[in-house]
This record gives C-alpha cells, sequence and structure tokens, in this order.
C-alpha cells in the first residue's frame, strides 16, 4: 500500500509565490511586473459598518420602561469608544454607574432599554509582506507575488505577520533564548535557532519591538500569551521542550544577516497554508529554481525528518521501505521504513513517524 506522509518544505534557493488577497472586493493598486517591498500597500477596501445593539437597562438593572431619562445621548449623536451612554450622573444616575459605549459609531435608535449603536466604516489597507515582483493582479482581491529565497515551514504559527533582518540569538540550537540576550541589538530583527521561548523573554521581545521569533519548540501554557504578542512566532518542531533540527538551524545561521519575512498564519482545509519564514538570498546566489510541488510518495532515497519517539527530530535519507509489516523498536508490529541517520546509524522507524522533508 502506498503511504504519503506529512511534508516540510526546507530549500535553501527557490523561486516562491505567494498570494495576498483582500477579505472583501477593494481596489488593487499595483500591477503585473511591478517590484514591490514589505511595507509597500498593494491593495485597500472598505470594511462596512456594523449594527451592534446593547441591552444597556440590563446591564445597569433599571426600569426598561423609564429608561430614556437615564440616558447621556440621543438618536443621530456620535460616540467613541468608552464614552457614557446612560447613567454616571450621582445619585439620580444609579449612584455613579455609567454604562459606556464598547465601540465608536452613531447612535442609530434607542428601544426598551436597548440602544442601537452603527459603527463606522473604515478602510482595511493590505501590505505586500514580501520584497519581489507581482506576476499576477486579481482584480479587485489582490496579487500573486514572486519572491527569491529560502523557504523554512513551521508545524505551529501565532497568525501574526513580520519582516525584519534575520538574527540567531544562540550558537547551539538546543538552547533556550536568554532574556538578557535581547538588547538594543534586536530592535526590527527576527530572532531565530533557539531551543525555546519562555515568558520573560517574550515579553523582552515585545518591549524590544521584535518583529518575529522562529523556535524549536513551545511550552503549550504559553500559547495565550504568544498570541497576544504584536509579532509571529514560529514553531518548527512541535509543543514542548524540542531543539530546531540541524538543517534548519544551519540553514538559518547560514543566512543570518539577511532580510526575512515571516508568518505565522496556519489554515487546515483546502489549499493549506503553513507558517513560515522567508529568508532573502543575496543576488549573488545563482541556481534558484521554481516552487515546485513536492513528491508525495515516501520512497527509496526520500529525505525525512522523524517526528515521534527516541530519534524525534533528526533527520535521514530512506534506505528500505519493506513491503510486509516488521516488528518496530517499541515492540508492535507494523509498517516501517529504514532510515539512514546524519550520523550513519540505520534505524526502523514506523511510517506514521516520518514525513518528507526538504
Amino acid at each position: 500500500m502506498t503511504y504519503h506522509p506529512f511534508v516540510t518544505r526546507v530549500v535553501p534557493n527557490m523561486l516562491i509565490r505567494r498570494e495576498r488577497l483582500l477579505p472583501l472586493r477593494g481596489e488593487v493598486l499595483v500591477t503585473t511586473g511591478q517590484r514591490v517591498q514589505p511595507s509597500n500597500i498593494i491593495a485597500r477596501t472598505i470594511v462596512p459598518s456594523g449594527i451592534h445593539l446593547l441591552n444597556v437597562a440590563k446591564a445597569l438593572a433599571v426600569d426598561s420602561t423609564d429608561f430614556s431619562r437615564h440616558m447621556r445621548v440621543g438618536i443621530g449623536d456620535r460616540v467613541a469608544e468608552g464614552d457614557v451612554l446612560a447613567g454616571g450622573g450621582g445619585v439620580s444616575r444609579f449612584f455613579g454607574r455609567a454604562y459606556r459605549s464598547p465601540i465608536g459609531g452613531v447612535v442609530a435608535g434607542t428601544s426598551n432599554g436597548r440602544v442601537l449603536i452603527q459603527s463606522s466604516s473604515s478602510t482595511l489597507e493590505l501590505a505586500a509582506h514580501y520584497r519581489g515582483t507581482v506576476i499576477n493582479v486579481m482584480s479587485g482581491l489582490g496579487a500573486i507575488i514572486e519572491i527569491r529565497g529560502a523557504l523554512v515551514q513551521g508545524v505551529w504559527g501565532s497568525d501574526k505577520e513580520g519582516f525584519g533582518v534575520l538574527k540567531l540569538v544562540v550558537d547551539d540550537p538546543a538552547k533556550a533564548i536568554d532574556p538578557k540576550a535581547i538588547d538594543v541589538t534586536c530592535r526590527g530583527t527576527v530572532l531565530a535557532g533557539a531551543f525555546s521561548v519562555g515568558e520573560e523573554a517574550l515579553y523582552r521581545a515585545q518591549q524590544m519591538e521584535i518583529q518575529g521569533i522562529v523556535v524549536g519548540g513551545l511550552d503549550t501554557r504559553l500559547q495565550d500569551l504568544v498570541h497576544s504578542m504584536p509579532f509571529p512566532v514560529v514553531v518548527t518542531e512541535g509543543m514542548g521542550r524540542f531543539a530546531i533540527c540541524r538543517p534548519i538551524f544551519d540553514l538559518l545561521q547560514a543566512y543570518e544577516g539577511q532580510e526575512a519575512s515571516i508568518r505565522g498564519t496556519i489554515e487546515a482545509r483546502g489549499g493549506a497554508v503553513r507558517p513560515e519564514i522567508i529568508i532573502y538570498v543575496p543576488r549573488t546566489d545563482e541556481g534558484a529554481e521554481p516552487e515546485a510541488r513536492p513528491k508525495l510518495l515516501l520512497e527509496r532515497g526520500s529525505q525525512v525528518r522523524i517526528v515521534r519517539g527516541p530519534h524525534m527530530g533528526e533527520t535521514g535519507e530512506v534506505v528500505d521501505c519493506p513491503l510486509h509489516a516488521r516488528q518496530l523498536p517499541t515492540g508492535a508490529s507494523g509498517r516501517g521504513v529504514e532510515v539512514r541517520l546524519e550520523s550513519s546509524e540505520e534505524v526502523l522507524v514506523a511510517q506514521a513517524n516520518v514525513e518528507l522533508f526538504g
């Protein structure tokens, strides 16, 4: 039976194409063949206003039939987020209690203790995020940008984007990020290469306006904190305490000092989107190949990474794919592959414990 494992791309030099699309139809500001920088605005759209019904009387625990005398605003008034809508005037105003608007907009109506707020429309601008050439414009939606660079895909990300100079803060992938190493020289950079990142280092990175962090593993207890940070975090190995695998660390180390775009977006459905970092390869480097669909078949000669078990994180080459079930190191019987590791050791690994890599 043919087995199609998970695929992670780690490529040192290639031509990469990425879509940049608006969530709603709008205006595209670039043309085919135009060079763009990450901060360039390539499209914009108007996000329509919304209607919000606020039960103010219930929130203040007052009679809705006698609510109008407690209102501080009228129909047609424009309010900002935090403005008082009702109450807040001393004994006659619920002993000083006040209801503040959770949004900005215009008061569109009131009825039975409820206030209707129409929020203001806003302009959404879409940045290129990448440095490259526009090769296709999708009318009203966005563009496809072709980039020349190195690609590293992760397994988890915090759904934000950043751009900056790549900087390694460790000399060994098995080391965690030391908060003291994040100083003013790191401002505006993408930090990479570490074993993990802790709470103190995250707050320090926020203070230094870091543009992104690439780590091997992440403590699951820090997920909420990471999502609240203004920069993306990309995890290359998995949740827990894992060092970045050697091929990824070596690639990051080789291109330290180059500019990079980092994106923590994950989309599991349809055309799956992986968290990734794209490093812009110097133009003196040659040999960039167009991004091609990766091989999906596990066979002799395939480059793989072990994702579970005692050899987790190690990479190697498949030397045999036995057709029949064999006894695995765990004692169970199942389909496996023989992998020659970078250390030249050959190990038998369950098929489900490897992914195509490279």
